[in-house]
């Protein structure tokens, strides 16, 4: 006993000797703590990161990272309708051309609504002038309109495209293969062609311009007509990067809601918000009605389910909430939202919109022949 107590102390004044302050241990008790630390504050820096992206988080806390051997810590969430992010893009192309708006002509074939909606749009954005773009139609009346407007008019979808460094292909799906086969003689391959014609893919406008034609395929919606369009695009892989990105803006310019997407997934677009006004619209009717059948002025009863719909988007677009956590917000136990909402579950509420939106999809999948 007293031979290992004397080793012992022997150790110990070691030990001080090398370390009179006790660093090592606080060292060590720091790295301990700061061990203990590390995953709680790698899961608030990632709910913080979440938040920024305004990413729609349920209710449940993140898990604690889970640290790989070799590789770097991936953080393993329990989300709601996290969508998965959009391939990034290669290696940007060789950025030769002009990088602005501005410094092309664009060229509308078909000056009908959309165009009109997209094109005084990118003027009033100041992204252009009206004396770089040009329009044609098959209505006169429409023509003087677009001239009335300050815009370059013609009445040769020929002409236009020789004069055009960007052409945007806006008439009706049954006359594209028409335009295709009048404007093909005088195509180059440094144009670029947007297309917002429902259900033409970019394969069709290729077959007939040639496979190196640069072709953006862009599905919008009506709303563009007041700013607040809802737009998806694809582009073909001889666009480069900053002439998908001058279509963007364009794009931009009408609506708070631009998507690139794979074109595999434009039909769905087509169906989902193509197509959705029709159905926020028969909605808002619905609501006007029923507010008549309770007594309230059409006027007034149209006037409150049209703000009611507005303000509800708002709030989930600009809070980033969930719409199922802004709904239980406003149901209250034994209420009368919850009983509003058990009758919209009885009739099929929502496999009606869900049944809608497939319906939709499928006959753009007709129109595109895939």
């Amino acid at each position: 006993l007293a031979r290992a107590a004397c080793l012992a102390a022997a150790v110990q004044a070691q030990r001080q000797a090398r370390d009179p302050r006790g660093l090592r241990g606080a060292m060590s008790l720091a790295f301990v703590r700061r061990a203990a630390v590390m995953p709680m504050a790698a899961a608030h820096r990632r709910t913080a990161q979440l938040a920024a992206t305004r990413s729609f988080v349920s209710f449940k806390s993140l898990s604690p990272p889970i640290f790989t051997r070799g590789a770097a810590a991936k953080v393993r969430e329990e989300s709601v309708d996290v969508p998965a992010a959009y391939p990034q893009r290669g290696p940007s192309r060789e950025r030769t051309k002009p990088k602005e708006l501005r410094q092309l002509k664009v060229g509308f074939i078909g000056w009908g609504a959309m165009a009109q909606a997209v094109s005084l749009g990118m003027i009033r954005e100041d992204l252009t002038e009206s004396s770089s773009v040009m329009a044609t139609d098959v209505v006169p009346e429409i023509l003087e309109a677009a001239a009335r407007e300050g815009l370059q008019t013609t009445d040769s979808n020929k002409a236009l495209v020789e004069w055009a460094d960007l052409v945007v292909m806006a008439v009706k799906p049954q006359v594209v293969d028409a335009v295709i086969k009048d404007i093909a003689p005088v195509w180059k391959d440094n144009k670029v062609l947007v297309s917002i014609c429902a259900g033409i893919t970019i394969d069709t406008f290729q077959d007939g311009l040639g496979d190196g034609a640069k072709v953006v395929r862009v599905m919008p919606n009506t709303p563009c007509l007041v700013s607040e369009a809802a737009t998806a695009y694809s582009a073909s892989k001889r666009c480069a990067d900053w002439e998908v990105d001058l279509v963007y803006d364009m794009f931009a310019a009408v609506g708070n809601a631009t998507h690139r997407v794979p074109e595999n997934l434009l039909n769905s677009v087509t169906g989902l918000s193509g197509s959705g006004p029709a159905y926020i619209y028969m909605f808002i009717q619905a609501l006007s009605d029923a507010g008549v059948q309770g007594g309230l002025p059409r006027k007034v009863a149209l006037s409150l389910a049209t703000q009611t719909v507005i303000g509800a988007a708002k709030m989930v677009q600009e809070t980033g909430t969930h719409p199922e956590v802004l709904k239980e917000a406003v149901t209250s136990p034994a209420g009368t939202t919850i009983a509003g909402v058990r009758a919209l579950e009885t009739h099929g509420f929502r496999s009606a919109v869900i049944e809608a939106v497939e319906a939709a999809r499928i006959r753009a999948q007709e129109l595109s022949g895939k």
